[in-house]
């Protein structure tokens, strides 16, 4: 017996016999039971059936014709049961067409009777070895489509994780991009400040020495209005470049809206229509007003990108004694739960080639730093509505009156002040400035000049640029703090690392342009 005779679970291949004649039945058990065989034989077609029910066998030996059930039908009802089994038909000279037509429905063999040893044994044998064989054959053909699959499996892993690859690469280069032009806008931000620096300082300076009741006072006043709404733009930009420090103040939302509402329009198109429905009185919140303002301004824009035919987006706000909504609805295209589910990711966006990614995203940044959350609902074809709620605050206390110095000691009276900046005419009316306020005023255009200056004769506060050549105003900063720990230092720029400025103590710092009251008040402050 080869080894593929044996079964599977390394036992005597099990064999049925079914023979009508007892003796040919006796006779084939002690022979097939002497070659090693495990045998059980029935003259009975019925008690076979019942036997298989019981027991497993490899093998089938029957008669062809048989009383009752014949060998043909008991084939059929066993290979139901079991289709690997071996069947080797019995028959006689005179059946062998029958013989034939049994191994079409699925025997192995036949032998003719009488039966001859030396025919059967390898018939047997051979049967067994083709029913070892398919059986292998089979589970070689499962193991295969296991196999397969597991290799569908591991390509489909492969192709999701080249497209998260691709994804993230355009997400790495969309925020490489977004980085230039946020550098690039911040550059020109900064530059604009410088800009605006003299002009409001100057300004302020001649109004001051005109009268109200002049004619010539109305043109200074209208430049001056003028100045102070290209420092609004920069503020803009600025909070673009996401390089302005987020200044938490109480903030009247009601007012800052009120005054985006040219800003907020200019967004639009003429199918567009801007509903504006603001509580009554002020509504303050702790809040950055530019930051606020460019939160709005995103969420407006995505409500018109959401209409491609127009229509109107509603702008509200509700207060009560623990928070302040701002809400922006539309009636647009809406968002899937798949997409509202992602819509604040960074560089999620499904603007094809058009938008960052970053609007939505900007914005729940901005409500999470000023304690508050950004809530969106959206259905598709029905619209969407974003709101940021914000924790209500109480109204800034009303400063008291300053008291009135006398003609000859002016605000600053007594009080020396270094000024350090790089560009001449920033750093000109910051000295102009302070000078009309009485305070006595050096001035250098470097970090290093500033230190010299510094050393010789400390003053009693230092008014720093913070972008400048060589070295930072941060820079700067700490060198003096090292060798003058309680000097005061105001900086003053137009754009500020927040990351350096946090790591300063007590780094006071005012935005470019400033005002002259702003600038006196802050150095007087700054020195106590």
């Amino acid at each position: 017996m080869s080894r593929l005779d044996a079964p599977a679970d390394g036992g005597p291949p099990r064999l049925m016999i079914v023979d009508d004649e007892a003796a040919n039945l006796e006779a084939l058990q002690s022979t097939l039971s002497g070659q090693g065989y495990e045998v059980a034989g029935f003259t009975d077609p019925t008690a076979a059936l019942a036997a298989f029910q019981r027991d497993a066998f490899d093998l089938l030996l029957t008669d062809l014709v048989m009383p009752g059930i014949g060998g043909m039908t008991l084939m059929h009802e066993l290979r139901a049961r079991d289709p690997d089994l071996a069947v080797v038909i019995m028959t006689g000279e005179g059946s062998i067409t029958s013989a034939v037509e049994a191994m079409r429905e699925g025997a192995m063999d036949y032998v003719l009777k009488p039966l001859r040893l030396s025919t059967l044994l390898p018939v047997i044998s051979r049967a067994l070895t083709v029913r070892e064989l398919r059986r292998e054959n089979a589970r070689l053909e499962q193991g295969l489509r296991a196999r397969t699959a597991e290799l569908e499996q591991a390509l489909e892993e492969v192709d999701r994780q080249a497209a998260e690859r691709v994804l993230a690469e355009q997400a790495l280069m969309q925020a490489q991009k977004v980085e230039a032009i946020g550098r690039l806008t911040g550059g020109v931000a900064h530059d604009f400040n410088n800009l605006l620096t003299p002009i409001i300082g100057y300004l302020e300076l001649l109004q001051r020495t005109i009268d109200e009741t002049e004619p010539h006072r109305r043109f200074v006043d209208t430049a001056l209005e003028a100045a102070h709404r290209g420092a609004k733009v920069a503020g803009h930009l600025l909070a673009f470049s996401r390089t302005q420090r987020l200044n938490l103040r109480a903030v009247d939302v009601d007012a800052t809206l009120r005054s985006s509402d040219g800003l907020l329009r200019h967004a639009l198109s003429a199918e567009f229509v801007l509903e504006m429905d603001l509580a009554a009185g002020p509504v303050w919140s702790n809040s950055d007003t530019t930051q606020l303002e460019l939160a709005v301004l995103n969420l407006v824009v995505n409500a018109r990108d959401a209409m491609p035919d127009g229509g109107a987006i509603r702008l509200r706000t509700r207060s009560d004694t623990e928070a302040v909504t701002i809400e922006v609805n539309d009636a647009g295209t809406g968002m899937s739960p798949e997409v509202l589910a992602r819509a604040t990711e960074p560089f999620f966006t499904t603007k094809a080639h058009q938008g960052s990614g970053l609007g939505l995203a900007q914005v729940a940044a901005f409500a999470r730093q000023c304690g508050g959350t950004c809530q969106i609902e959206s259905t598709p074809g029905a619209g969407t509505t974003v709101r940021i709620v914000l924790p209500r605050a109480e109204a800034p206390a009303a400063e008291p009156p300053a008291r009135a110095a006398p003609p000859t000691a002016p605000p600053g009276h007594g009080l020396s002040v270094v000024v350090i900046d790089d560009d001449d005419q920033v750093r000109q009316i910051l000295c102009d400035g302070l000078y009309s306020e009485g305070f006595a005023v050096r001035s250098a255009s470097n970090g290093a000049s500033g230190l010299a200056m510094v050393d010789a004769d400390p003053p009693d506060a230092v008014v720093l640029d913070y972008a400048m050549p060589g070295m930072t105003g941060a820079e700067v900063a700490h060198r003096m703090r090292a060798r003058h720990p309680h000097l005061p230092i105001v900086f003053c720029s137009g754009y500020a690392d927040s990351l350096a400025l946090d790591q300063i103590p007590d780094a006071v710092v005012l935005r470019k342009p400033v005002t002259i009251d702003d600038l006196s008040r802050t150095v007087r402050r700054s020195v106590g």
